[in-house]
């Protein structure tokens, strides 16, 4: 029974984890007025999604990771003309950069907090 719990408080964990760091490519996107349509956690068939203003947030079936889709990653990929000044590849490099980045900047603050948490309880 404890390897059980073990293993799916483990889960857990990595799950908050990827939503963490797909979170900071999300904030530092719309940061910078980049247009995010969907933020997922998983991959596959989506269980559960909502709108809220422009992005899409949901879960997916298969719990092996997240991402963020943003307008334009890339110059092949279709945009409405509408959008295209909120393109991400349309943008400064130091902002794409900032943007790539945030998801790795997420996992520091989240292990700094973690540490931090474990010293305040264990001493």
């Amino acid at each position: 029974m404890a390897f059980l719990l073990g293993a799916v408080l483990f889960v857990i964990a990595l799950l908050v984890s990827v939503m963490l760091h797909e979170a900071g490519h999300l904030l530092t996107a719309k940061r910078f007025g980049m247009k995010a349509t969907q933020y997922f956690v998983g991959f596959g068939p989506t269980l559960w999604s909502r709108h809220r203003g422009e992005t899409e947030y949901g879960v997916k079936a298969i719990p092996l990771g997240g991402f963020v889709r943003i307008v334009g990653y890339t110059p092949l990929e279709e945009i409405d003309p509408a959008d295209r000044p909120r393109a991400f590849y349309l943008q400064p490099a130091g902002r794409r950069a900032i943007v790539i980045a945030g998801g790795v900047v997420m996992n520091f603050l989240f292990a700094f907090a973690l540490l931090m948490l474990m010293a305040m309880a264990i001493g």
